[in-house]
């Protein structure tokens, strides 16, 4: 299917580092039973921008890297990150400091990497979500023509999820997800997808690679569909299996570094929610994962040992 960056008519620039349109998602009828980054009301009239800045600051407004000097030696002791705003004194507000070495990755250039790296897929996409609190930025694309029935009306397909910061909190990362529409999880899972991270931090060449080691990483989206198919297979197996006292055991075992409270909300949305079956588990989980009003960098990374290891269950014990 030939690539599309349109939407309801409104073309978007990919290419263009300064664009900054959006595209518009279509309007839910259903209910809205999760609070999770999909269906969180949109703050922005673009129509897909969670911003949970005080002051609305669009999170494509000017981003620079600011030297600071020792008050009594005057030597360079770092630096300030700090973004354009109106209504600072000086028309900018600092919202980080970092060392010399710190790699300033702008939104902007993530996301236009994320649509550059979408485009070159082939596939069709459309923008579903920004989400911006003046020091961390997300973006998640959609890819509208991989989709896969786990059961009728069950569907999965793949997203495509960027996300960055300018307080340290969340390193660059740029992966493939796997997404149920019905309920709107995000699964992330390094064994299943393609994904590439690293920390802000110039390369020996100064750091101006990033984007191609971006690119090297991610060149393997063209086998997308095939790891999707794979990932579905997976689902099923979980989804034909009973929930039991010995399965009960076997997967709680699986992941000894998740703590015990964020266990027991896993529980309880299984028990509240979900389905007797491991699939039923598996959903309270990513559920757990990826529906917060703010995520923080442990919920990616328990969300990836949770469904891997899942998965590694369905493959290596249940098939």
């Amino acid at each position: 299917m030939k690539p599309t960056n349109q939407h309801d008519g409104i073309s978007l620039p990919v290419n263009d580092e300064s664009a900054t349109d959006a595209v518009l998602l279509d309007k839910t009828s259903t209910p809205i039973v999760n609070r999770d980054i999909s269906h969180i009301e949109p703050t922005d009239t673009d129509g897909i921008t969670i911003n949970r800045t005080k002051k609305g600051i669009s999170p494509f407004v000017s981003i620079v890297r600011t030297p600071t000097y020792s008050a009594h030696s005057g030597t360079l002791s770092g630096y300030s990150v700090e973004i354009e705003d109106p209504e600072a004194d000086t028309g900018y507000r600092c919202v980080g400091t970092v060392s010399p070495s710190y790699l300033l990755l702008t939104n902007e250039r993530v996301r236009a990497l994320a649509l550059e790296i979408a485009e070159r897929s082939r596939m069709a996409y459309k923008e579903s979500r920004i989400f911006w609190d003046g020091s961390r930025f997300l973006h998640v694309l959609d890819f509208l023509s991989e989709k896969e029935e786990i059961v009728g009306g069950d569907e999965v397909g793949l997203s495509l999820i960027t996300r960055s910061s300018y307080d340290k909190s969340w390193r660059f990362e740029m992966a493939l997800m796997g997404k149920r529409f019905l309920c709107d999880n995000g699964i992330i899972s390094g064994e299943f997808f393609a994904r590439v991270g690293f920390k802000h931090t110039h390369q020996r060449d100064g750091g101006n690679n990033w984007q191609d080691v971006v690119r090297q990483g991610m060149a393997v989206i063209e086998n997308a569909p095939e790891s999707l198919s794979r990932f579905v297979s997976g689902l099923r197996q979980l989804r034909q299996t009973p929930m039991t006292d010995e399965h009960l055991r076997r997967v709680w075992s699986l992941f000894p570094g998740i703590g015990d409270a964020i266990k027991g909300q896993i529980m309880s949305r299984y028990v509240a929610s979900e389905e007797p079956t491991l699939f039923g588990f598996f959903n309270a989980g990513t559920n757990v994962f990826w529906h917060r009003d703010k995520m923080t960098a442990s919920d990616f990374n328990n969300n990836d040992v949770f469904s891997t290891q899942m998965f590694r269950y369905a493959f290596d014990i249940l098939n």
